[in-house]
């Protein structure tokens, strides 16, 4: 089994939540217009618990349009259930806690080097730029591809000072006052630029043909994502 990202373009970003009418839409929001001028890359979102069709919360719609999102867009969005095959298909996985990390790499375990959480990915992407010398060559040439940087970070990973758990986990806002959502709105929008930036800095892979394959059902696997 390869836990290589599929090597396919478009190279699609996946965020995740519990409800999908959330802290996901406005993610997936978030990136696509910030991605908007790269075709090779997509981004989508769906929830552990998602109950397909929901609309984005009313709160969180008016974060969007604070943050830019056309109101059309936002209302526009249709939950749906996060899947195997959704999760095969991606070559980022952006849980919104830890334990929507570890949900999607239960369904397929061969992401599990392409998941992190929202703020860990925007972590590790900070820090491996701010190690990262001024590049010799054209700085209109980046030197890896989306899958490749986020092979490079995986690897980064196992070597980053831990963190306290609770900062890799964006609180859910649901039944919770305007305040929080807006509160909620600003730490997925400042970790979103930052991964749009990283993967604005990114250049388009080769165009391979991309077949999902089911995967062989073997002994069971224990990973380091705890559930909380």
């Amino acid at each position: 089994m390869s836990d290589e990202a599929p090597a396919v373009l478009p190279f699609r970003v996946l965020a995740v939540c519990s409800g999908n009418v959330c802290r996901s839409p406005l993610l997936e929001l978030l990136l696509r217009r910030a991605l908007g001028a790269r075709a090779d890359l997509e981004v989508g979102s769906a929830g552990t618990i998602a109950r397909p069709g929901m609309r984005m919360t009313r709160e969180m719609v008016r974060v969007a349009a604070r943050a830019g999102v056309a109101e059309t867009d936002a209302r526009a969005h249709a939950a749906r259930r996060l899947d195997e095959h959704t999760v095969a298909s991606a070559g980022l996985i952006l849980g919104l806690t830890r334990e929507h990390r570890a949900a999607a790499v239960e369904l397929h375990p061969a992401a599990l080097r392409r998941a992190f959480t929202l703020s860990e990915f925007a972590r590790l992407a900070t820090d491996a730029a701010a190690e990262t010398p001024a590049p010799g060559g054209a700085p209109d040439e980046p030197r890896r591809t989306a899958a490749e940087l986020v092979a490079e970070l995986a690897a980064r990973r196992g070597g980053a000072p831990p963190v306290a758990p609770e900062r890799d986990d964006i609180r859910d806002p649901i039944g919770l006052p305007q305040e929080v959502y807006d509160e909620v709105g600003a730490e997925i929008e400042g970790a979103a630029r930052v991964v749009a930036g990283a993967l604005l800095a990114t250049r388009a892979g080769a165009p391979q043909a991309s077949v999902l394959t089911p995967q062989k059902r073997g002994p069971a696997l224990s990973f380091t994502f705890p559930r909380l």
